[in-house]
């Protein structure tokens, strides 16, 4: 049974790795290499409580290879410094991903592609996961359809670089000084996607499967989920997104004596209004369900976080939330490059339990803006305020400003 990893023993597997792909280097001959890296500074306040402060630090390298034939390759290695202001300080291995496409492999109109190492992992209909794993994926692209297995570990990653909080074992080991690894899932993915199968209307069908890799009498919870979305445009500017998961849940925790099983779902809608003419206008609709313990259901339990709205942490389970935003560019017809490239956006977002009719289902409302700035294709900054109005109690005023770089 796999366990928590040993920072030091899997030391000598990324040392192994990192030889490996030194020879992959001096081996390929007439391979083009891009190499550049990125900095990102966010600091976050909350009313009444002491700011936080947060710095990364990526450089990367991309290696291409030169194939026989048509078929293409890349092989990517990425690494990330993290630097928590009063906290923490931690370095990782953000991506070591080699991909290869070759086409024709699967009949006249194909394309066989193939990626393993360190690489990221979503479903596309932004419900689910949307986290790095180690592993190894393949798919097939033709004309009418594309198909995509993959799957991955993630207890070889550092907690400080991973998002994965899905049981109190999970919280738990964020504060443990003595745990350095993210929590240990294996997690597997069957995807298919229909591009423009109809009136240029996108379909995809997936599965994903979760499988918690703790020892048998700690707190652990293994989920699947099986998914459909729909996307495309509807008239002119105005384009859409849905999707809906019908999953299952086993939670199980000897201490407590908890052995429970049961099903869960969620369904995302979005509108998004495309107007250029209007000062590059971008208007967005969104409505998000997530089922909770009343009922049917067990509570909805995604395998990382789902965007909800900016600032207020609001976790996706037992949840029915409604919001809108308008982004726009007040100077987009200026000749100042400068100018033309500051946006202002305003937002608002209610939120519910999931069943709206019970007592007490009107949790609040946030409502705040936005303005970024990026003069430059390599550089750009933010400034994000936002309230949140809750049912009962005291408003509570959050921020956040971010600045990133690329070079």
């Amino acid at each position: 049974m796999i366990g928590r990893a040993n920072p030091r023993t899997w030391s000598g597997v990324w040392r192994t790795a990192a030889m490996a792909v030194l020879v992959l280097m001096v081996s390929v001959s007439a391979g083009a290499l891009d190499a550049g890296g990125r900095l990102r500074v966010q600091g976050d306040w909350e009313q009444d409580e002491d700011p936080q402060g947060r710095m990364t630090l990526n450089a990367w390298a991309r290696l291409y290879p030169q194939l026989q034939g048509d078929a293409t390759a890349e092989l990517l290695i990425e690494g990330v410094a993290i630097f928590q202001f009063d906290d923490f300080a931690a370095a990782d291995l953000e991506y070591f991903t080699a991909r290869v496409a070759v086409p024709g492999l699967l009949g006249d109109n194909s394309v066989f592609r193939a990626r393993g190492g360190r690489y990221q992992l979503r479903d596309r209909i932004g419900l689910i996961v949307d986290h790095r794993v180690d592993g190894i994926g393949f798919g097939v692209d033709y004309p009418t359809a594309s198909i995509r297995i993959a799957g991955g570990y993630t207890g070889l990653l550092l907690k400080q670089n991973a998002s994965i909080v899905m049981s109190a074992g999970d919280i738990t080991d964020q504060f443990d000084e003595f745990t350095t690894t993210a929590p240990p899932r294996w997690i597997g993915q069957l995807e298919v996607d229909f591009p423009e199968l109809f009136a240029r209307q996108t379909v995809v069908l997936g599965g994903i499967v979760q499988h918690d890799r703790r020892s048998t009498n700690e707190d652990t919870v293994d989920t699947q989920y099986g998914y459909l979305g729909l996307s495309g445009r509807l008239a002119g500017g105005l384009y859409y997104q849905t999707g809906g998961v019908f999953g299952g849940v086993q939670r199980k925790d000897d201490a407590l004596g908890i052995d429970s099983s049961g099903s869960m779902v969620a369904a995302s809608h979005r509108f998004v209004l495309f107007m250029e003419s209007l000062a590059s206008s971008v208007f967005t609709l969104r409505g998000l369900y997530a089922s909770g313990s009343d009922g049917d259901f067990e509570p909805y339990t995604p395998i990382t976080s789902v965007s909800t709205i900016p600032l207020a942490p609001v976790p996706v389970s037992d949840l029915l939330l409604g919001s809108a935003e308008y982004t726009f560019r007040p100077f987009h017809r200026s000749e100042s490059d400068i100018a033309r490239n500051i946006g202002l956006t305003a937002y608002g977002a209610a939120i519910f339990t999931a069943d709206p009719t019970a007592d007490d289902a009107y949790r609040g409302t946030e409502a705040g803006g936005r303005i970024a700035l990026r003069p430059f294709s390599d550089i750009g900054g933010s400034i994000k305020v936002g309230a949140f109005i809750p049912d009962e109690g005291d408003v509570t005023v959050r921020g956040r400003v971010e600045f990133s770089t690329s070079f």
